[in-house]
């Protein structure tokens, strides 16, 4: 039996090995990336890039402090890349 795994992020919170998340909107936010991957909106390669291009801009002027950073980029990538897929699906 293979397991699957998603890829690990730079900057993720984690503790022991586990995903970690200090407020439920953070969990929510991951949940609704991967329930999008699943639902074939993106790729997850895709959204790694999209949210490593991300943290790389907001590291040019600024620090990921805490996972609250951290979430928050992963949010706004998640909203940016959501916009703009339903942006080429309506020209379509």
């Amino acid at each position: 039996m293979t397991q699957q795994t998603q890829p690990d992020f730079y900057k993720q919170p984690v503790k022991d090995g586990e995903v970690v998340f200090d407020a439920p909107w953070q969990a929510k936010s991951f949940a609704m990336a991967v329930i999008l991957h699943e639902a074939g909106v993106f790729s997850w390669q895709e959204w790694a890039d999209r949210l490593s291009e991300h943290i790389a801009a907001f590291e040019s002027h600024s620090e990921i402090n805490n996972s609250d950073d951290y979430y928050t980029l992963w949010q706004q990538t998640l909203e940016g890349l959501v916009a703009e897929k339903v942006t080429e699906s309506a020209t379509l």
